[in-house]
């Protein structure tokens, strides 16, 4: 595989080098693959949760268990008017 690199990547990690951060280019190309990898593998896991979480949500309503909209934005309404008062 050839991968062509854009001049101020290049700079970025001979720099990096420099620095001592890094033994070689090599290492810094590794540790950018693996916060990448993690990266993906973070937002895989917040995704699966999320879709848990809104099928738990949506059995929820259909057992009748859900806060009518009227009573959350009441709710809301509430709280940002006592944290405004508080701030006054």
């Amino acid at each position: 595989m050839s991968i062509t690199l854009k001049p101020e990547q290049e700079q970025f990690i001979r720099e990096q080098v420099a620095r001592g951060r890094f033994k070689s280019a090599d290492e810094v190309l590794a540790q950018a693959f693996k916060l990448l990898e993690e990266k993906y593998q973070e937002y895989e896991a917040w995704t699966e949760q999320t879709r848990h979480q809104v099928n738990e949500a949506a059995a929820e309503l259909d057992r009748g268990e859900g806060i009518p909209l009227e009573t959350v934005m009441e709710q809301l309404q509430t709280k940002f008017r006592q944290a405004r008062e508080a701030t006054e």
